[in-house]
Formats: structure tokens, sequence, C-alpha cells
């Protein structure tokens, strides 16, 4: 039924006269009505405009009623439209066979108007309502069916997303492993480029031990070659020998850990010995550079979590950079001092202080930027290296400007207690 008529009620029976009284007991009713005075008639009819309700009247001659009634609920144009019979019909079989061929209810001739226009008007009703039911099911269903279809291309979408972003974490994983060996090449190149300055105060610090093994041995020559030969003194003399060849290999032994490639390796360290490891590598360097380096520890400090070597290479870099600093000051005026200390908000902290010209303040960030540097024939990548050390033991790096002249560089590292280990 459209939504601008009313309902319409086809009225189908051989009878003129009843179809007339059927006409005006409907009068006057919210609908519309139409005749058929025979089955192949109501059949015409029911094909030019579907009925919202048929009153059927079950002996016709020609097609019956029940005829009629079976084929219009065969059709599936015309199966939910409900079949209201008329029959004089006393006997319950007729009756049942209505119902069964899919009557929705019946009205005795002679008819009562008021029981008519009641079962008109409940038929009327409930077919409306159920035909309201089936279309807002058939809108759930299209609502469902393009959900569906949605549902399925999100996840098509969300599937693609995933795969993409899935190659990109491989990808993103294969370049920060690239990256990786990459910065632990440049720091490997950074240890040799810095070991390459300390050259020639290693073999400064390797001659005296040299040069006092050759004296003993010469020594020990003679004293062996005296008439009675002194063996007591020749043993000392050897004594000398061993321990200034211990010196010596100590000496090699420290070059060669700083040249040494290798992983990062968590351990418990003491923070002091690392300075003066570093120290007694720099200590030729600092004598020939006319410097003068002091080291103050805070005595009691906790270990701290990191790899020896890693930040014997960051200590290093930052005493090699102030040895430079101080090198263009009048020699009275080279002092380089070394701190240890307890960092604010926990962890131990580790300075490098200079006498030297400074830091300009808009260079204090920029020094540590990869290939930046002051130097003449500096490569720019010590600094950089020692940040990005120092953030993979899970500390922080970073330069200010001292108070009069010069520069300080601040390292702060975790404790190894505070990282959740045991020592």
């Amino acid at each position: 039924m459209a939504p601008d008529r009313p309902p319409l009620v086809l009225l189908v029976d051989d009878d003129p006269g009843s179809l007339k009284l059927l006409s005006e007991a409907l009068a006057g009713q919210p609908l519309s009505l139409a005749v058929a005075i025979d089955g192949e008639m109501a059949l015409r009819q029911v094909q030019r405009e579907v009925p919202d309700l048929v009153l059927l009247d079950a002996v016709m001659p020609g097609l019956s009623g029940f005829e009629v009634c079976r084929r219009l609920k065969e059709d599936p144009a015309t199966r939910a439209v409900p079949v209201l019979f008329m029959t004089v019909l006393a006997d319950t079989a007729s009756r049942v066979r209505g119902l069964e061929l899919g009557a929705v209810d019946y009205v005795s001739k002679p008819f009562v108007r008021e029981e008519l226009v009641a079962r008109v008007r409940t038929q009327l009703a409930i077919h409306a309502a159920a035909r309201a039911l089936a279309e807002k099911n058939e809108e759930l269903a299209r609502a469902r069916a393009s959900l569906e279809v949605e549902v399925a291309r999100r996840t098509e979408e969300l599937r693609a997303a995933n795969q993409r972003l899935a190659r990109e974490i491989e990808l993103s994983r294969a370049a920060e492993l690239k990256v990786q060996k990459a910065q632990g090449e440049l720091a490997h190149l950074n240890r040799v480029s810095a070991m390459s300055e300390l050259a020639a105060s290693i073999a400064h610090e390797l001659n005296q031990p040299l040069a006092a093994i050759l004296s003993n041995a010469q020594a020990a020559q003679r004293l062996l070659a005296r008439a009675p030969p002194d063996v007591a003194e020749a043993r000392a003399a050897l004594d000398d020998i061993v321990a200034d060849d211990r010196r010596a290999a100590k000496v090699i032994e420290r070059m060669r850990a700083m040249l040494r490639k290798g992983e990062l390796t968590a351990v418990a360290l003491d923070l002091g010995e690392v300075v003066r490891e570093v120290a007694r590598l720099l200590a030729s360097a600092a004598l020939l550079a006319g410097a003068t380096l002091r080291i103050e520890l805070a005595p009691g400090l906790p270990r701290v979590r990191g790899d020896g070597i890693q930040l014997q290479q960051v200590l290093l870099n930052l005493l090699v950079n102030a040895l430079d600093a101080v090198s263009r000051r009048p020699p009275e005026a080279r002092l380089v001092v070394v701190r240890t200390r307890p960092a604010h908000g926990g962890g131990v902290e580790l300075s490098v202080a200079d006498s030297g010209e400074g830091v300009p303040p808009a260079d204090l960030e920029r020094i540590f930027d990869p290939f930046f540097t002051t130097k003449a024939h500096g490569l720019g990548v010590g600094l950089a290296i020692s940040r990005s050390i120092v953030e993979a033991h899970g500390g922080r790096l970073w330069a200010e400007r001292g108070p009069g002249e010069g520069a300080t560089f601040r390292c702060a590292l975790p404790t190894w207690d505070a990282a959740g280990d045991v020592p």
C-alpha cells in the first residue's frame, strides 16, 4: 500500500445484492473498495493492484473462493494479503478448510454490520503492522548487509595496514641494526683516532720503562762480568727489568683495551677506577701539553652500571678535548679537573672542567651534533659518540660554560642498584 492512499479492500461475491450490502456496510470507513463478481475477475483485479484485504465468498460458480484463496497464497506477490472468508456454510469442515488454505478469519452470512467492520479493521491493522515489520526487517537486513560489507572493507584495510606496519617495523629494525653497527664502527674509529692523537705521549710513556730495561740489562751484564760476579746486584737489576717490563705491558694493555671492538657489556663499575685508568693513560699527554691534570674523587660513591671500555672512551674524548682547549692558554693557566660526586636526583656525576677559552653559548648543544667541530683538524664525532654512549647507559651528557673561563662537561650515570641489578 502506498503511503498516500487508504487501504484497499477487494470484495468478491457472485451475488450483486451481497456486494451492495458489503459496500454499504463499509461506507464511511477510511478505506477504498474494489469489487469482483467471480474468481477469475478477482484474480485479474489482484494482478492490476494488490489489495490490503480480500473479503471472499467461499461458494461461487467457476473458481470457488477456496481455489482463489489457494492461488493467492501460492503467489509470492500476494501471499501476505489477508483473506477473510464469507460463507453461509455452517459446517465446521468448510471453515477449517478455509483456514488451512491460509484465510485469517471468516464472516457468516447474513453478516452483522458492526461485526464485519470490526473484523475488517482488525485485519487491516494486523496487515499494516506486519507490512511495517517486514519493511523494517528488510531495512535492517539491508543495513546489516551494508555493515557487513563495510566491516569486510575495514577488515581488509586493517589487514593491509597491519601488513604494511609489519613490513615497516621489519625495515625499521633492519635500519636500526645498521645504524647500531655503523655507530659501533664510528665509535671504534673514534677510539683509534683518539689513540692516534695520544701516540706521542704513549711513546714517551713506553720509552721510560724501555730505557730502564736497557740500562738495567747493561748493568747486569757488567755485574756478571766481574771476577767474581756480583750476583746479588745482578739479581736486583734483573728484578728491575721485570718490573719495568710489566709497567710497559700495562701501558700496551690499556692501549689495546681502548682499541678493542665489542658490544656494550653492563657490569657494576667503580667510576673512580675508570677515571684513574684513563688518567694514567693520559698522564704523559698532560705532561707534554704542559697542563695540570687534577683528580677529585668523592669517597664512598655507589657503583654505576656500564661498560668499562665505552665509559673510558667517553672520558678519554672529554679529556683530550680539555687538554686541547687549555693548550692555547699560558702554561701557568693550563688546568683540567676531573671530579666525581653524587648526581642531583640520584646516580653518580662525572665532570671534566677546563680553563680554556670556553664554548660559545650558541654552541653548547651544537657541539654534540655529528661532524660539528671547532678544531681545525677534528672529525666532529667524539662528542656525538660520547653522548650516544652515555644515553645508551641510561645517562645524560651536557656542557656548561664555566663561571669564569673554560667549559665543564657533565655526565650523569645511573647506579647499579638503581638499574634493578645486584652487583
